[in-house]
């Protein structure tokens, strides 16, 4: 069996015997898996939540499961979406709605996400993490209900007033989810600031906001420049956030900056903390999704409130996974782009 190991910034693709469900666990053969920005960062960067994994966004078809296991109602060969963080929902963190700081809130499928078949462990199982797919959601569909469901739990941290002005740092998946989830809301004016020109262009195509080439033009020059208009929230998805200090110039006093994009490890900034203070502007951060989300994402998929399918531009076999990772980094032309594993 295939997976996609790595170490040392080197990605190579490793046999192993395929996995036994032991006590409380199942097997899932994969169907697909979404390549997240995270996973760029932990092979070539130094993301500030390291894992040694690669691959979370899960699709995939139950296979086996230990007989100690409990299937809360799922079938062998029922098609699932599997959550890698479970919370514990008895710590202190968790009972204040704080689950992803939850202890247990860790990676726990082996051998990753990028893989022919993975096993759910004990844990994940009995957190009824596992989730059964509706029959209408495509794989395209279900690699991204982990990423609409971290966005879901973003803006839950957050208030719109409809009408209100947007703009969104970083226009990957993550940013595009977020202008999807700002026009649902009723967001007036979204604007879209990014420095590649494919994923502005495919932004312009879904019609999701006014974008536009921050290496290109100010970014003054494109926001709303009288007394009556204002820019109400910014949300930062990009792992760049240099932009925090344009942020902070760019946002109403009273505004809201929310902090998507992952930093690197014991990142640093100069910030100017009086004009935070006069503004009285709220930075707030980010991070997952917990089971609530997930269920949450499912359903809008599934009732098409959201498309999140257009995001999807590339798919690649397991046996080009290596190739997938190191062509995202040379940031070629892509949007969300999954690995795959058909039938044999």
């Amino acid at each position: 069996m295939k997976f996609l190991n790595y170490s040392e910034s080197t990605l190579f693709l490793e046999d192993i015997e395929e996995p036994v469900p032991k006590k409380g666990e199942m097997l899932v053969r994969i169907e697909g898996c979404g390549i997240c920005g995270s996973d760029i960062g932990n092979v070539f960067g130094n993301s500030c939540k390291p894992t040694s994994k690669l691959g979370h966004e899960v699709v995939g078809i139950l296979e086996k499961f230990d007989s100690n296991a409990n299937p809360g109602g799922l079938s062998i060969g029922e098609r699932v979406f599997v959550h890698h963080h479970a919370p514990c929902n008895e710590c202190y963190f968790c009972t204040k709605g704080n689950e992803t700081m939850c202890e247990k809130f860790t990676d726990s499928l082996y051998p990753c996400g990028i893989s022919e078949k993975i096993v759910i462990p004990e844990w994940i199982v009995k957190s009824d993490s596992i989730f059964r797919l509706p029959e209408s959601l495509s794989s395209e569909e279900g690699i991204m209900i982990e990423p609409l469901a971290c966005c879901i739990r973003g803006w839950k941290k957050v208030k719109l007033v409809e009408g209100d002005t947007i703009l969104i740092f970083g226009i990957g998946p993550i940013g595009m989810i977020n202008a999807m989830l700002a026009k649902i809301k009723g967001a007036g004016k979204i604007f879209c600031v990014d420095i590649n020109d494919y994923r502005l262009t495919y932004n312009d195509r879904l019609n999701l906001g006014k974008s536009f080439n921050s290496k290109k033009v100010k970014i003054a020059n494109n926001l709303p420049t009288s007394s009556e208009e204002f820019v109400d929230m910014v949300i930062i998805a990009t792992s760049d956030l240099s932009v925090l200090n344009d942020s902070i110039k760019i946002i109403r006093k009273g505004g809201i900056i929310l902090i998507f994009g992952e930093p690197q490890m014991e990142m640093k900034m100069d910030l100017n903390i009086d004009e935070i203070y006069s503004k009285e502007i709220s930075i707030i951060t980010t991070y997952a999704a917990s089971n609530k989300e997930i269920i949450e994402a499912i359903e809008m998929i599934d009732k098409k409130i959201i498309n999140v399918k257009k995001i999807v531009t590339h798919k690649f076999l397991i046996k080009q996974s290596k190739e997938a990772i190191e062509w995202i980094f040379r940031k070629k032309d892509t949007l969300k782009t999954m690995i795959i594993n058909p039938d044999k």
